[in-house]
């Protein structure tokens, strides 16, 4: 039988991303209600990918016990509390990405979970989601000694910022700015491949003081649209972040980079092609999975490797719903999203910045 899932929000990035890849999933998962505020809306949406039930009131649509997972959509202010209300209704959960605001809320939802898994464990999977195919060839790459001893990350993630939706630049419904909508995913992925942080520096600024949005409405940010962080993880290894919406690329378009320097070579990830390409100023290249191309990046002749699968949309949903079919209810994901946000939380905290020397030279 199909896993029926329901789904708490209907805007841009569920029309836009989860609920196609839930109708691409060929019967082995269907969309069976949403629930939202705006009647309209809704109403719109279940016509559009044929849902047969649509919620004004999320609390009653989680109480149907014919829905076996839920998907929390919604702005960050009420992940915590939808979130909290699925895993209570015994559902199976993803959230979208941030998690949570704040670490209060975060340590609220974890104890839910832990407290739902004493009793009947399910599968809580909360973004952003880094069990790709492009990760665990990185992964495996690595322990293999492609570059040899890692001893530097850098990362860097940025677009013009978002156009669609103003929520995003009001910290009291997204609980901050671009380190909660693209920092993010750098530090889940660096948590996810290189272990914990154990000490930070950060810079968090607003450049720009108003944003024009795609209906033409000026809003006023009260969030970072900028944002750098250094990090040194437990294992020695240093990492930069770099987040910002202050580029030339639209959302729909964003630039990401993330190279990987190692004592023997270096590596990149998460390039537009999907691509990983490798470095070695000695030239051998052994260790690397049979199929790697010879190529060209950043000026320098390397090898490129396309992960396996690749060429294909990454399917989130379809991860999903195969991590419940599988049984996995680990909660790694969650308490690497803990660890993430309580970096982001200290990032907009004065213990984290560093200090601050004026420069009086001019020229």
């Amino acid at each position: 039988m199909a896993l029926r899932i329901a789904a708490i929000g209907c805007g841009d990035i569920a029309q836009r991303r989860h609920f196609p890849q839930i109708a691409a999933l060929n019967g082995t998962a269907e969309l069976v209600a949403i629930a939202g505020r705006d009647r309209a809306r809704l109403k719109d949406c279940a016509e559009r990918f044929k849902v047969p039930r649509w919620y004004t009131d999320p609390a009653a649509m989680l109480r149907d016990a014919e829905i076996d997972a839920v998907l929390v959509l919604t702005p960050p202010d009420s992940h915590a509390d939808y979130a909290e209300m699925a895993v209570s209704a015994g559902k199976h959960v993803m959230v979208e990405k941030p998690l949570v605001r704040t670490l209060d809320e975060a340590a609220r939802l974890g104890e839910a979970v832990r407290a739902r898994n004493a009793i009947k464990p399910i599968t809580f999977f909360p973004l952003p989601h880094i069990g790709t195919a492009e990760h665990a060839l990185v992964d495996r790459m690595l322990r293999a000694g492609a570059i040899g001893e890692v001893t530097t990350v850098e990362n860097h993630r940025g677009h013009r910022g978002p156009t669609h939706a103003s929520w995003f630049y009001r910290k009291d419904l997204a609980g901050g700015g671009v380190l909660l909508d693209l920092g993010i995913y750098q530090l889940t992925s660096v948590a996810a491949m290189f272990g914990p942080a154990i000490s930070m520096t950060a810079c968090c600024t607003r450049r720009f003081e108003t944003r024009i949005m795609d209906d033409a409405t000026v809003v006023r940010p009260d969030v970072e649209d900028s944002a750098l962080i250094n990090l040194v993880l437990e294992s020695g290894v240093a990492v930069s972040i770099n987040a910002n919406w202050n580029g030339c690329l639209s959302h729909h378009a964003t630039r990401a980079r993330a190279v990987v320097i190692g004592r023997e070579g270096i590596l990149h990830f998460g390039v537009a092609d999907g691509a990983v390409y490798v470095f070695r100023p000695d030239g051998n290249y052994e260790v690397l999975p049979v199929g790697s191309e010879a190529a060209v990046f950043d000026g320098y002749a390397c090898r490129k490797l396309h992960p396996q699968g690749s060429g294909r949309p990454v399917s989130i949903v379809g991860d999903f719903v195969a991590m419940i079919e599988a049984g996995d209810v680990s909660t790694r994901a969650l308490d690497i999203q803990t660890h993430v946000l309580d970096i982001i939380a200290r990032s907009y905290g004065p213990a984290a910045v560093p200090q601050t020397i004026p420069l009086a030279m001019r020229f």
